[in-house]
Parts: structure tokens; C-alpha cells; sequence
């Protein structure tokens, strides 16, 4: 399954101008099997989802990101999350305490480089060790090693901190034009039906990011 596990929609995402049906619709066009929703510091409501559900033939999943002080978190497989704690700036750990170490829900960076389009790591006063050593790796599960809206060269490090951090590095456009959509995703080695089995299939690494949309 070809699954798009980071698009943005108005106007739950101010920064997005895509509408949600007319991101679904994109999706099926262009051959996406799934897609997630990933508004940033709110998420859609069971109802609502449903909606759309029983309108198109795609899976369609709920996800969020969340501003945290370390950076952009991406979170799949939730029950309900206080507003006040996502939308106030929160520590990744708040975060990591609420959802658990369960394995049932998945914490993962978003974009972890994208500043490094106009800089580099040296720029920044940074080595690679430095990097590898920063306390977020410890409390995430994954990385998204192809974002959409990076460089490759961005990616290609993400990638590199995955691998040797022993991380589970995932796919998604990060897409806030119709246009976006599907640039990067993650494809599944079997069917998905829900949040929960995606969860399960990242952890048991039953996957792979690739690149998909090439225009």
C-alpha cells in the first residue's frame, strides 16, 4: 500500500491551501492507496473522518503534528489529546508520557533538517557526533527520512542519523499544495486498514520511504 503519512488541510492547518476532499480526490488520481492527516497541533475528529470514509474508496487516517520545543513531532495512533498540551509549545517527553511506551501509538521528528537547506552542519557549530547525541533520539521512535518539502540533501542526512540511531525512518509529502501531494510517502507490504495496524506495521518494519510523485 502506497500511503501518504503527512498532508496538511485547511483550515485546520492555517498554512495549507488545500481543501481535504480535494486532497483525497488528488490522491486517488494519482494512484495513493492511503492518506493521513496531519494538521498541525489539532486533529480530526472520529465523525469527521468517518464522513469522508464512507464518500471515497482510499483509506483515509488520522494523524497530527505537534510544534514541540525540540522541533516538529509527527504522532499516529491516538485516542484523544489534550488541546492545552499540543497547541502550548510541550516537550517531546510531555508528549512521549502521555502516549506511553507501548509501541500502540508512534512518535516520530518531522523534516528534522530542513534548516539545513541554507545551512550546514558546520555553519550551525555542529558535528555529526553532536547531532547523533541529542537528547530527542531517545524519546521518538522514528524519523521521517523523506520529506517532500526538503532538499535531498536534507533527507539524505535524516536518513543517515536513522540508520545509525537504529531508528524507523518514514516517508510523507508534507504537502500544503494539491501539487504536493505525494512527493514522498511510505509504502506497506500489506494491507492497512486503520491507525493501529499502521502503527504495528512501522514497528515491525514491514515498509519502506521511498519517493513517488515526480511532478
Amino acid at each position: 500500500m502506497l500511503i501518504d503519512m503527512h498532508i496538511h488541510t485547511k483550515p485546520k492547518s492555517p498554512c495549507s491551501n488545500i481543501d481535504p476532499e480535494d486532497a483525497i480526490k488528488e490522491a486517488i488520481d494519482i494512484g495513493l492507496d492511503g492518506i493521513v492527516f496531519t494538521e498541525h497541533n489539532k486533529y480530526w475528529s472520529l465523525e469527521e473522518l468517518q464522513a469522508l470514509r464512507e464518500k471515497y474508496d482510499i483509506l483515509i487516517l488520522n494523524g497530527v503534528e505537534i510544534t514541540a520545543r525540540e522541533g516538529d513531532l509527527l504522532l499516529y495512533n491516538f485516542n484523544t489529546l489534550d488541546s492545552k498540551l499540543i497547541e502550548g509549545l510541550p516537550k517531546a517527553i510531555e508528549i512521549r508520557n502521555v502516549i506511553g511506551q507501548n509501541n500502540e501509538s508512534f512518535l516520530a521528528i518531522a523534516h528534522p533538517f530542513r534548516e539545513f537547506l541554507v545551512v550546514g552542519i558546520g555553519d550551525l557549530g555542529l558535528d555529526l557526533n553532536e547531532v547523533l547525541n541529542m537528547p530527542i533520539f531517545d524519546i521518538v521512535d522514528g524519523i521521517e527520512v523523506l520529506n517532500g518539502q526538503v532538499s535531498r540533501r536534507a533527507n539524505r542526512l535524516a536518513m543517515s542519523v536513522c540508520k545509525k540511531r537504529e531508528l524507523i525512518g518514514i516517508g510523507g509529502s508534507d504537502a500544503h499544495e494539491l501539487i504536493q501531494i505525494g512527493r514522498c510517502i511510505t509504502e506497506f507490504n500489506r494491507k492497512i486498514r486503520n491507525e493501529k495496524e499502521l502503527v504495528y506495521e512501522l514497528f515491525n518494519g514491514n515498509f519502506n520511504a521511498k519517493y513517488f510523485r515526480k511532478k
